[in-house]
């Protein structure tokens, strides 16, 4: 095997493991925020989707539980599913650095 042939293969392996420790770093920092429509509700979530952070807009006293509840659900859905799109992004363009 010729030293240039070598000399590819490692700087092939270093390209690829370079994309892969980028991608879980990447992956480690992401947190995506979502707000609600009427503006009450922020809820921010890691990159699986777990909840990190929920904002509620004063005042919310007086306000339905049941809708507040409906909306704070459908807020940190929204955001956790905003996650999952932009962890498969990520996935995919480290597929294509690896090809």
């Amino acid at each position: 095997m010729s030293e240039q042939l070598v000399e590819e293969i490692v700087e092939r392996a270093r390209a690829r493991l370079d994309a892969l420790e980028h991608t879980v770093e990447s992956l480690q920092a992401l947190e995506v925020s979502a707000q609600s429509p009427d503006g009450r509700v922020v809820a921010r979530v890691d990159g699986s989707g777990a909840l990190v952070g929920l904002h509620l807009a004063e005042p919310i006293r007086g306000a339905d539980v049941r809708e507040l509840a409906a909306t704070i659900l459908a807020t940190v859905h929204e955001a956790a599913r905003a996650a999952a799109a932009d962890r498969v992004a990520r996935m995919d363009r480290l597929r294509d650095a690896l090809h």
